[in-house]
């Protein structure tokens, strides 16, 4: 019942940004903008985007137009785009923010010893081939073919399953750089987990000046204390970090901050397969944290990597609907806010699902792909109708075709050779 009050709150909030004359004052690129009446207001316009776009784009427009219209209408491809070109991407970012703020507003969402759960991780993404703007904006791999492509990264919340903030930036920037932008949406509740990449002695001295908690596994050369601590029989200790290399001081100062020694805690987790592998932690309390508790703790980072994967297998988030950057960062933006919905549907979903599992071999748990497939069309009539049936006809929908949850699987995935370019067990369902 918590859960379906908390979603009726966040579809109220986003219900009442949409229709707010401010949110298109705010969104559109000049003030004489969507102020003629067209075929494809300001509202319907962003309501068109979110309404996950993968079919051709006529026929998308086409159906759209005759679902929120009582009149046969229809627009071109040409006007759409036309209008796209109105609208800041900065839209699909606020109304993500106005989900996230009202998701965490009352303290019903799962945590760890008490934190928030952050995981932050980037990946890149492919962008149309056809676009010379793309290539000029965001660049290539230095592969030898020119085909554009973009940095990503994620700040994520792998318990709650939440998209907290996005960034798409040109493939030179580094994924460091784009975790910079996300810290300032956490806080001292937070406990951030990074992999490799992140390993550097002047981030972490920056999340620990910002009052973050983080856990980031390391390699085995990162500095001479992890270095000893790699080759010594000690589960846990806590070291003393004294010294940063001249570049990376300058680098701080260019953030406005001055380098002071700090104490971390190197713990060793040994992997199932007897792989050994190092975390340092700025959790040096060893009673309140033991080192037992690591391994499935550094586990949970794996939420973000499921969540690159539903985004583009399931959503398909590299078929763009456009050749510009700005509709580039509107359809990857408005994809952290479809995810972010279709999550919060289904934990409450799950509420229900959870009660038929008490005599079942298996507990079992809403099915993203078809889930996803789901939520066309109805989340438009949720957005546009007082109507409760339409939320609750999704519900059902998404307690359709639950998959088993089988824990603790540890065979390995056996991968073979097709020539099938799509797997026939994964079609998507968008």
């Amino acid at each position: 019942m918590l859960l379906l009050l908390r979603m009726k709150k966040i579809i109220e909030k986003i219900k009442r940004k949409l229709y707010s004359s401010k949110f298109m004052e705010d969104n559109r690129i000049s003030k004489k903008d969507f102020t003629r009446k067209r075929k494809l207001p300001f509202t319907s316009l962003v309501l068109f985007i979110i309404n996950i776009i993968k079919q051709t784009l006529q026929k998308e427009l086409t159906h759209f137009m005759g679902m929120i219209s009582n009149k046969k209408a229809n627009i071109s491809k040409s006007a759409f785009s036309q209008s796209r070109v109105k609208l800041k991407p900065e839209a699909f970012i606020e109304l993500n923010r106005t989900l996230v703020e009202e998701f965490y507003t009352d303290n019903i969402y799962e945590m760890w010893k008490g934190f928030r759960l952050i995981a932050i991780d980037g990946t890149k993404v492919s962008l149309p081939i056809s676009s010379k703007e793309l290539i000029n904006r965001f660049g290539t791999l230095a592969n030898g073919m020119i085909i554009p492509e973009a940095q990503i990264s994620s700040c994520y919340d792998p318990l709650n399953e939440i998209i907290i903030d996005s960034q798409i930036e040109p493939i030179e920037i580094d994924e460091k750089s784009l975790a910079l932008r996300h810290f300032d949406l956490l806080n001292k509740s937070d406990l951030i987990i990074l992999d490799r990449g992140y390993c550097a002695v002047w981030l972490y001295f920056y999340i620990i000046n910002k009052n973050i908690n983080f856990v980031n596994r390391i390699n085995k050369s990162f500095i001479k204390e992890s270095q000893l601590f790699w080759g010594s029989d000690e589960d846990s200790k806590i070291i003393e970090v004294k010294h940063l290399p001249q570049k990376s001081r300058y680098l701080l100062r260019d953030l406005g901050i001055e380098f002071k020694p700090f104490k971390i805690r190197l713990v060793r987790v040994i992997l199932n397969n007897g792989e050994i592998e190092v975390l340092a932690t700025t959790l040096l309390d060893e009673d309140k944290y033991p080192t037992s508790s690591f391994k499935e703790l550094y586990f949970r980072r794996w939420g973000i990597e499921t969540n690159y994967d539903h985004l583009k297998s399931n959503l398909r988030l590299e078929d763009f609907t456009g050749l510009t950057e700005i509709s580039i960062r509107q359809d990857f933006h408005v994809s952290s806010f479809i995810i972010n919905l279709q999550s919060i549907i289904a934990q409450d979903s799950q509420e229900d699902l959870n009660e038929n599992n008490i005599n079942t071999e298996h507990d079992y748990k809403i099915n993203k792909n078809l889930s996803l497939g789901f939520m066309k069309d109805k989340i438009i009539k949720i957005l546009t109708s007082n109507n409760p049936r339409y939320y609750e006809e999704l519900k059902e929908l998404f307690k359709m075709n639950p998959v088993p949850i089988r824990k603790n699987r540890t065979n390995p995935r056996i991968f073979h050779r097709s020539r099938r370019k799509y797997s026939i067990n994964r079609k998507r369902a968008v």
